[in-house]
């Protein structure tokens, strides 16, 4: 899993592309076999991890994005999921040919016999120029059926977008409702899909699965948001972070304007260690471990990001 983060990224140079978030479905333990839902098959509901079954469900831990899957019926409800099925995270391929483009790991969708939504984690692009999306995705090459546009048995459909969610829109990166996803020549090998995202938004990936049979399965891996970071000189020499290195218990944090400062820090995995908002100047690490550290300081609208060292 490439695991560059938005904030660690800034250090490489005065302008940097990086990697914002992203899963390669690495993290997550692996289980075999097939997952059965435990809830009513004839009501939307969500879908919940089952012990030593795939997971379909994931909390990060702070390295990749985490993710949640959800259950709705057809207008006449199946099975659902509650036969047992291949869906979550798994390190089966498409095919012996066709392994996962990024890792061992990837997630699956088949057979569903209802809709199937996986909704990711929301991506906060402030301060992200050009920001983009990109993931890879497997459409097994069988016989698919009907045009997506009815909610029944043979319409099988996938849609892959992104919600703006400070926009309130969305933006397709596959949507195969209105044709039969046989004509559309995107069956049998990895494809990478993209889109152009907006600067200074919250974003949100989902995936919307529609299939009725165990070989009209659907794979994905490798999504990543990336963009271009810039420093800004001006903020940067606004503040000032000392002792740094420091050993100390504590770091001061001043700033050439009065009032307060939003403090975050970060571990090189971009896990958040401390939020705050620093009325003086000292503040309190006493509770880090020693290691490199990256601090976002914000103070109106000026912010900035610099390295912290703690021995």
């Amino acid at each position: 899993m490439k695991k560059i983060t938005l904030l660690a990224a800034l250090f490489v140079g005065a302008v940097s592309f990086a990697q914002v978030a992203g899963t390669s479905f690495e993290e997550p333990a692996l289980f075999s076999g097939q997952y059965t839902d435990t809830g009513d098959p004839n009501t939307a509901h969500d879908l919940i991890n089952n012990t030593d079954e795939p997971l379909v469900d994931y909390t990060s831990t702070g390295g990749e994005l985490g993710y949640n899957a959800t259950y709705a019926p057809y207008d006449t409800p199946d099975v659902g999921l509650t036969d047992g099925d291949f869906v979550g995270v798994t390190d089966f391929a498409p095919t012996g040919s066709d392994p996962y483009t990024d890792g061992d790991q990837g997630y699956q969708i088949s057979d569903v016999d209802g809709n199937y939504t996986l909704t990711f984690d929301a991506v906060d692009l402030t301060g992200v120029a050009t920001p983009a999306i990109s993931l890879d995705y497997f459409i097994s090459e069988t016989g698919y059926e009907g045009d997506g546009t009815l909610n029944e048995s043979g319409s099988d459909r996938l849609r892959i977008y992104v919600r703006d969610l400070t926009n309130s829109t969305e933006i397709d990166i596959l949507n195969t409702e209105g044709n039969d996803i046989n004509d559309l020549s995107i069956e049998g090998s990895w494809i990478t899909g993209n889109a152009v995202l907006t600067s200074n938004t919250t974003v949100q990936l989902v995936i919307e699965a529609r299939t009725n049979a165990s070989a009209e399965a659907f794979f994905f891996d490798n999504i990543i948001f990336s963009g271009t970071l810039g420093t800004n000189t001006q903020s940067e020499s606004q503040f000032a972070v000392y002792p740094n290195p420091t050993s100390k218990g504590y770091v001061n944090i001043t700033s050439k304007v009065a009032g307060a400062k939003n403090v975050s820090i970060f571990d090189v995995l971009g896990k958040q260690v401390v939020k705050t908002t620093l009325i003086g100047d000292r503040l309190d690490i006493s509770k880090l471990n020693s290691g490199v550290y990256i601090v976002k300081i914000e103070q109106g609208k000026t912010s900035t990001t610099k390295k912290l060292v703690v021995k």
